[in-house]
């Protein structure tokens, strides 16, 4: 699984920060450009089976909550297997309670099954790729981790929340979201909620955060920075 993501990851790079000003030049009413849309094809042509991709707004207000609805309505054009699905969380309450959807606007990654991967705020800078990659990811069949791996993942206790907070133009944080949700595919134990810190401040706030990526493990254990897969294992068991 590991040879795996580091080849979507370089395929992924050709995409480049497409995202980092938020918006098309040519066009300031559209996200993507032309060519950023043949790009992501060619990406999401990998997919296996239908992926829904549920985002929740909020009438109310949202700082980034029309800039995301562009955003995903552009990407659901690029897939036939992409099925969008809007929500505003005062009208559909009961869906918002079942995904657990805390801040506006969220995105929902659900494939094959709810693998449990949620992300906060625009996807903009270098976040782009670990969604569209969790996309595809989510489309296929659950991959095997390697056997030492997998029989760390097997001691897990119970359900393990992954938050991560990054930032757009973070260099590590696509790394470590991407880990995160690779490893929520492969275990029913294991959910990631990626947040932007930029845009959710006293969120931010209420967790300390001074410096992304920081990955917070079923609110209790933290830690700063990049981490590797095996000690990101060790952690999830100790923390279950």
């Amino acid at each position: 699984m590991e040879k795996r993501i580091k080849f979507i990851t370089i395929c992924l790079m050709l995409i480049g920060t497409l995202l980092f000003a938020g918006c098309n030049e040519a066009n300031p009413d559209k996200v993507l450009s032309e060519s950023d849309k043949t790009e992501i094809k060619k990406m999401l042509a990998n997919m296996d089976g239908k992926v829904d991709i549920l985002l929740f707004t909020s009438e109310s207000g949202c700082f980034s909550c029309s800039k995301t609805e562009t955003l995903m309505k552009e990407f659901d054009q690029l897939s036939d297997k992409i099925s969008l699905k809007v929500y505003d969380t005062e009208k559909n309450k009961d869906l918002a309670i079942k995904y657990n959807i805390e801040l506006v606007p969220a995105i929902v990654v659900i494939g094959k099954e709810d693998y449990g991967i949620k992300h906060y705020g625009f996807p903009g800078g270098k976040e782009f790729n670990p969604l569209i990659e969790a996309v595809i990811d989510s489309s296929r069949e659950k991959p095997n981790a390697s056997e030492e791996i997998a029989k760390k993942i097997s001691t897990i206790k119970g359900p393990v929340e992954v938050k991560i907070f990054v930032t757009p133009t973070c260099p590590y944080c696509p790394d470590m979201v991407r880990v995160a949700n690779a490893y929520a595919i492969v275990s029913d134990k294991i959910s990631t909620v990626t947040i932007m810190s930029n845009e959710f401040e006293e969120y931010s706030q209420k967790y300390k955060i001074t410096a992304v990526p920081t990955t917070i493990i079923n609110d209790s254990f933290r830690k700063e920075g990049k981490i590797e897969i095996e000690e990101f294992i060790n952690y999830l068991v100790v923390t279950s």
